[in-house]
Order: C-alpha cells, then structure tokens, then sequence
C-alpha cells in the first residue's frame, strides 16, 4: 500500500528486534523449550494484532518527536529510485495535479464539474487504473468538482480534504452534492458488514485528532501538509491545503488558492519553505503570490494552471511583473497546454519551453 504510517513501521522494528534479543537470551541462559515459545507467541501475537486492528487505508502521521521525524524524513527523501512525473494537466480555469512515483499515483485537486470527464480520460490515457490519494485542496468548483467524475470512475484508496461540511452555503451546490453522493457510495461499499462504531470514511482531515498534520509517501515521493491552520476561515480560498512534495532534493510546493494572509502564516510557523518548483497560488491571482511569500520559497521556476482569456484576466499583471523581477521563469497550461516534469531526485526538467509574463488581461485585450 502507498500510504505508510511511520509510527506502524517503528512498531514492527521494534517487535523484531525484541524477538531477536529474547531468542538469543533464551539460548545462552539455556531456557526450555516451552518458555521460548511462550516468548515467541507473545511478541508475534503483538505483531499481527497491530496489523489487525489499524484502520482501513489510514491517513498517515509521523512521530512527534522532531529528531525521529527529520531522520526519518531526510532518509526517506534522499533515498530515492527511479524518476517522479508531474502532470500539470490543463483543465483551463481550474486546478489538476498528477504526481506519479514507481507506480503510485497521487492527484491534487480535480478540476472543474464540467471537465471532471475531461480529466479521467486523461488519467486514464495514462494506463492509471488506481489513485492512491486525491487530494482536494478547497470548496470550490475549480478544484473540487470533477471529483464526483474521477471517484465514479477511477478506484481511490485516500481522500484528503479540509472539514468543510458544516458550511451551509454549499449545501445548493451540483457539484458539492454530486461529489458528497459519491463519497457516500464509496463509504457504504467499503463499510458493508462493518459495525457502526468501527465504520471509517474515504474522506480524511488533513489533521488528526491530536492536531498533527498528515505525511505519507507515494513511492519514494514525500508528501507533507502544512495548512489549513485554522479551523474555520471567512474565505473559503484559506481552507486550501498546502502541500509540499519532496523527491530526493526537489521540492514541488502547492497552495490551491490561499490567499497572502495564509502565506504570512505559513512563514510565521517557520515551516521549510525552501523549495525548487511552485504552483502558483489562485492561478497567478494577487490574492496571493505575495512578495514575502516567494522571497521565503525562492522558486527555481513556477508553474501556472489557468485558461486563456478567462473572466478573471488570471494571471494579474502585478504578480507576473513580480515574478518577472525576481527571475522566475513561468510555465503556464494556458500557452502550453499539458505541463510535464519529470526528476530523478536531483535535477529535474519539463517537457515545454518557459511561457512569457504576458497578463491575462493583456492576452484578453489582444483577443478583443
């Protein structure tokens, strides 16, 4: 399975290295044959009892102890095989990230309800047949609604998404309903038989409940969260879960649509912001992309996903002058279309040519 719990991994290690000391103890203080097997039975029995009780497809946390945490981060994050493809899938006005590592498969966001079809077929032309995680970062049309298609279409093991479901204003949504009724199909499917009290969802929370942000890997591929930090937000753009992934040394960095007060914060909480590649926020939008917030990143280059020409002249003027300033070389699905990277966990590269710092209102005003 794709998603991997540190603190399971830490509990098998240290049954087997006490199977071991209590065989070896056992035969230099020439023990019976009967009390080795009692010893045997007590530590397999607590083997296979953790294995037995964990939850179906569990959303993973590390340990909380931060030396445990970074050792284990920094040996899972150099130690890597193969190549990671990223898949910047132009589904115009909306947001679809495909992450792909030995086989596993995570998707970030799911654009719109009316390219939901769009997007399975792009997967799907991709020999993908399975997701492990989908994560959906905000409770808007453009990152959410062509969920119902992919989860009615393709098997996925983990959703990842913020606790929006007490926000009334959704509730007369299509797509909001659509993408709830196929959850719940999902849930009773994998629930049939369960008893209520031990029933779990596909759905988690990017927190548990001890607070702890989750971290799992696909592949060799590091994912960790890092927001939504507040339990509710006026702006539903500030619910977005902001993820980075880690290859090796590259770092690939995404915020759905969270706005610069979510980007000071995230500095404030003085997460590792030191990264290679960032998928603008808000589709280049100047509610977020502030200067703070690239100035802690400093992105090697940026990834923009928008439509050409859209109603919301994404991406502004004044962060593309920005990002012009500071040397970051833009790649951009409404100029290229389908965006691909690649990386073996040291350099990386992508499959088109940097876009211009061209507005969104400059190339509508060209249109006109």
């Amino acid at each position: 399975m794709a998603i991997e719990t540190i603190k399971k991994s830490g509990w098998r290690k240290v049954c087997v290295l006490t199977l071991v000391l209590i065989c070896t103890c056992c035969i230099f203080t020439a023990c019976t044959d009967e009390q080795i097997d009692t010893s045997l039975h007590i530590i397999l029995d607590a083997l296979f009892r953790s294995d037995n009780e964990s939850e179906v497809d569990p959303p993973a946390y590390f340990e909380d102890e931060q030396d445990t945490q970074q050792s284990q981060e920094s040996q899972i994050s150099v130690n890597v095989e193969g190549e990671m493809t990223v898949h910047f899938i132009d589904v115009g006005q909306a947001d679809a990230t495909l992450f792909i590592q030995d086989g596993h498969v995570m998707l970030f966001d799911a654009a719109t309800k009316n390219r939901g079809d769009e997007l399975v077929e792009y997967i799907k032309n991709l020999g993908i047949e399975y997701i492990d995680v989908l994560v959906l970062s905000h409770p808007h049309d453009d990152h959410m609604g062509g969920s119902s298609e992919v989860l009615n279409n393709i098997e996925v093991g983990v959703i990842y998404g913020p606790d929006i479901f007490d926000i009334s204003s959704l509730d007369t949504l299509g797509w909001y309903n659509a993408m709830l009724d196929a959850v719940d199909k999902i849930d009773e499917k994998r629930n049939e038989g369960i008893p209520a009290d031990k029933q779990t969802s596909i759905w988690h929370f990017p927190r548990n409940e001890k607070g702890e942000f989750a971290k799992f890997t696909i592949g060799d591929a590091v994912i960790e969260f890092y927001s939504p930090l507040e339990d509710e937000y006026s702006d539903l753009n500030d619910y977005s879960i902001c993820a980075k992934v880690t290859f090796g040394t590259i770092d690939v960095f995404l915020t759905g649509d969270a706005t610069d007060s979510v980007e000071r914060a995230l500095i404030a909480e003085g997460y590792d912001l030191d990264i290679e590649i960032f998928q603008a926020s808000h589709h280049g939008s100047d509610t977020g992309n502030c200067r703070e917030f690239l100035e802690a990143m400093s992105p090697e280059c940026i990834v923009i996903s928008c439509g050409m020409r859209n109603r919301h002249n994404h991406p502004v003027k004044s962060v593309m002058e920005l990002y012009k300033e500071m040397g970051i070389p833009v790649y951009r699905t409404d100029e290229s279309g389908d965006i691909v990277m690649t990386t073996d966990g040291t350099t990386y590269s992508f499959d088109k040519d940097p876009g211009t710092y061209t507005s969104g209102a400059e190339y509508k005003a060209e249109g006109d």
